[in-house]
């Protein structure tokens, strides 16, 4: 008798230890998934809308919808919602947040017939295209490509 109460204990406790594994291997396996789809989402876009000055940060947030990453130099598409010619551009990517880029030393206008055009030109609530470039360690527009005139 004494010999039963000592098999069934054993055979609990296989079952516990087993029912331990498989939760801690479940937990595991999702932690990884979790892993994998924020270092995916990581690579595809950034998104952190936050507001500074010009002199520290050149890039307050990027685009989360429009943004586009061809080798060394990046683009994004949007409305002007504010714009200080030599200073920086704010545009919405269509999302309804706002997103503001830094002025790159030497930067380009062109206008919708390919052009390049004044700075002054670039108008609130117009559609442009402004391709990112780091310079001096920080990313800045370097040429704006305004596709429709407001």
């Amino acid at each position: 008798m004494a010999n039963r109460a000592i098999t069934g204990g054993r055979r609990q406790n296989k079952h516990k230890v087993k029912g331990n594994i498989m939760k801690q291997l479940l937990a595991l396996i999702c932690g990884a998934i979790l892993i994998v789809a924020y270092a995916q989402a990581q690579t595809d876009t950034t998104s952190s809308p936050t507001t500074s000055s010009p002199a520290t940060s050149s890039m307050t947030s990027p685009a989360t919808t429009s943004m586009t990453n061809t080798g060394s130099s990046r683009s994004n598409s949007g409305t002007v919602t504010d714009y200080t010619p030599g200073a920086a551009i704010t545009i919405d990517p269509g999302t309804g947040k706002p997103v503001r880029f830094v002025i790159g030393e030497k930067v380009q206008v062109v206008g919708p017939d390919g052009k390049v055009i004044a700075n002054a030109d670039v108008k609130k609530n117009a559609r442009v295209h402004v391709r990112l470039v780091q310079e001096g360690g920080r990313t800045v527009v370097d040429q704006i490509n305004v596709e429709e005139l407001k």
